[in-house]
């Protein structure tokens, strides 16, 4: 039997916003460092009309491997009944298996390695651009364009759209718009994809998109509506992800001599380097919609609240990682969720993998040793996807 609301206690309170706290401006890994030292384990929140934060991951692995008690249906805290659907990471089991399977083959790792020259194609065209100038403002010149050219391309997004698209889902997750402007940005998407679709249905192409207009789902084709859901989870998570993997990874790389010098020597070494740097780096904190009443860690939660799972708190458990504020190399397995955890385990892991070890590959054969520019004040982006959103970085020219 649900809990009237009258007995809904909900506590222990500590007050934190994932959105907009000056200490998630200032750095957002140390403030999600000092949540995780200094915040119980399981706590209320009242920002954003109030929900829960798990800091453990106990919890947060209990959260998210339990769908039937913890839903996707909304992924925004306070949840949006208005926000466009996402197949399949808006969807619980049984529904959700089915898209999943649908989608999975197009992302194995079999299916992403033919994509290897193109890759490293854009790799070297990028770093080749701003090889000779010693300096770049990263996120701009390198860290946007490489992903967002490469998924733009295997989708079938026209790449001449490339500044626009990009804009669109910067301003989309910043945390200085309205819902009412999150919205038109939702809006623009959709129609964008719309034409894409009906393009790709008068004139087929090479592309992912033609591909799922032609397979056959459950005896049938997909309809526009569930195209276009898919293609809205797929601009987003395309658009953005691997941009901020790639943004707070050099940042370390960058002052961390001894391991930027292992990833120049020895390029092998660099998928493990990329694992480390998603465990230490891990930039998102997955909302879920709590559908019974239940508990985590103990403590009381109850149907119609929100519980926000800040997958960081995985890879920086003591009990999973030894040292896990240190970045090693000789750690016997790196245990995380920055590709997610459970049934919603990002479906574009290996893509992202071979994307991140491509650059890093090239940019260590090109330009080598590098650094941080001085006297620049770093923008760091909170909410659901966080991100650093501009690093000015230097080497040395030949």
């Amino acid at each position: 039997m649900a809990t009237t609301a009258t007995e809904r206690l909900r506590e222990p309170v500590f007050a934190f916003d994932y959105v907009s706290d000056p200490a998630i401006a200032a750095d957002v890994h140390a403030a999600y460092w000092d949540l995780k030292q200094n915040a119980p384990p399981v706590f209320w929140t009242p920002a954003h009309g109030g929900h829960w934060v798990v800091t453990s991951a106990d919890a947060a692995i209990d959260v998210l491997r339990h769908p039937d008690r913890f839903s996707s249906k909304f992924l925004s805290i306070p949840p949006n009944p208005h926000q466009p659907r996402m197949i399949p990471e808006s969807l619980d089991p049984p529904e959700h298996r089915p898209y999943r399977q649908l989608l999975r083959p197009f992302f194995e790792s079999k299916a992403i390695e033919p994509l290897e020259p193109r890759i490293r194609d854009w790799a070297e065209r990028l770093i080749d651009e701003v090889a000779a100038k010693g300096s770049c403002e990263f996120v701009d010149a390198l860290g946007s364009r490489f992903p967002v050219s490469v998924f733009m391309e295997l989708f079938g997004f026209p790449l001449d759209q490339f500044d626009t698209f990009r804009a669109i889902v910067v301003e989309y997750f910043s945390t200085a718009i309205s819902d009412e402007r999150r919205m038109a940005l939702s809006m623009q998407i959709l129609g964008t994809l719309s034409q894409l679709i009906e393009a790709r249905r008068a004139e087929p192409k090479d592309d992912l998109v033609s591909t799922l207009i032609q397979t056959d789902f459950e005896g049938r084709k997909l309809a526009q509506d569930e195209l276009i859901s898919i293609g809205f989870l797929m601009f987003l998570a395309g658009l953005d992800t691997v941009v901020n993997a790639l943004t707070f990874g050099m940042r370390h790389l960058a002052q961390d001599d001894a391991l930027r010098t292992r990833m120049i020597e020895d390029p092998a070494a660099i998928p493990a380097i990329i694992d480390e740097l998603m465990r230490r780096y891990t930039f998102v904190s997955t909302p879920r919609y709590i559908v019974q009443d239940t508990e985590i860690a103990g403590v009381k939660v109850y149907a119609g609240d929100s519980v926000l799972v800040p997958l960081h708190m995985v890879g920086w458990d003591e009990k999973l990682t030894e040292c896990p504020a240190e970045v090693r190399l000789d750690r016997p397995t790196c245990r995380h969720a920055g590709f997610g955890s459970g049934i919603h385990t990002c479906l574009g892991i290996h893509l992202a993998r071979l994307e991140m070890t491509i650059f890093y590959e090239t940019w260590a054969r090109k330009i080598g040793h590098f650094q941080t520019a001085d006297d620049q004040t770093l923008r760091f982006r909170g909410g659901s996807v966080q991100a650093l959103e501009a690093l000015e970085l230097e080497w040395e020219t030949a």
